[in-house]
């Protein structure tokens, strides 16, 4: 014989209703989410206050630009003065070389400027003619060096510097929803990548469970005489 069956199956949002006959509407009896720990790389960074040590500064562009200022002021007057104004010179062009190698906008002129005219008077006493004018510049520049080098001293020096990190940071995420529904007196549960509201939409199919059928077989006639038998002429 013959029997159908009812089955009932949940019409998701994102598919048929799987082939089924008719559809209905079930009560949505609890919805509970699933949760998922996810894990992600986070870069974390702040700020510090850092000493640093201070630069060396280079004599380079005070010997070149003193030597340079030397040389022009040896162009000027005749004497004692052409003396002072290559003394003046090579204190000019050292400062001014110190300076261009050497940018710092927080020292202070003036310690180069006393130290290279200390230098020059220095300088100045000793030799005569063209040896006493290149000891005055040389002894402006060396002046110059130095008075800038003991007034304003290296000291360290404090910066803002940023440091970060990569650490794991973890999340919990909502994959889907266990999800129960009662239909025709019936709980049943289910997956569902969503959050239903108070009801949901089910399927219903009907499929056919074909039973066997037991036959009897046919009963065998005996002929005992031969008034029984058939006759086949």
């Amino acid at each position: 014989m013959k029997k159908s069956l009812l089955v009932l199956s949940l019409i998701s949002l994102y598919g048929s209703a799987f082939a089924a006959e008719f559809t209905d509407t079930a009560r949505v009896v609890s919805s509970t989410p699933i949760y998922e720990r996810v894990t992600e790389p986070k870069r974390e960074c702040w700020t510090e206050t850092v000493q640093v040590a201070p630069k060396e500064r280079s004599i380079g562009g005070a010997v070149v630009g003193g030597v340079a200022g030397g040389l022009l002021g040896s162009q000027v007057g005749g004497g004692s003065g052409n003396t002072a104004a290559t003394g003046a010179g090579a204190v000019a062009g050292a400062v001014i070389g110190d300076r261009v190698s050497n940018p710092d906008s927080n020292r202070s002129a003036t310690g180069s400027v006393v130290g290279g005219v200390a230098g020059a008077l220095l300088g100045s006493q000793i030799g005569g003619g063209t040896g006493n004018k290149a000891a005055t510049a040389v002894g402006g520049i060396a002046g110059v060096v130095i008075g800038d080098r003991v007034a304003n001293p290296d000291q360290p020096r404090t910066e803002q510097v940023e440091r970060c990190r990569q650490v794991d940071s973890s999340r919990e995420v909502i994959k889907g929803y266990n999800v129960t529904y009662r239909y025709n007196n019936q709980d049943i549960t289910t997956t569902l990548p969503y959050q239903p509201g108070s009801t949901i939409r089910v399927g219903v199919s009907v499929i056919e469970d074909q039973q066997g059928r037991r036959y009897d077989e046919p009963q065998k006639r005996s002929y005992e005489d031969r008034r029984d038998r058939p006759n086949y002429q």
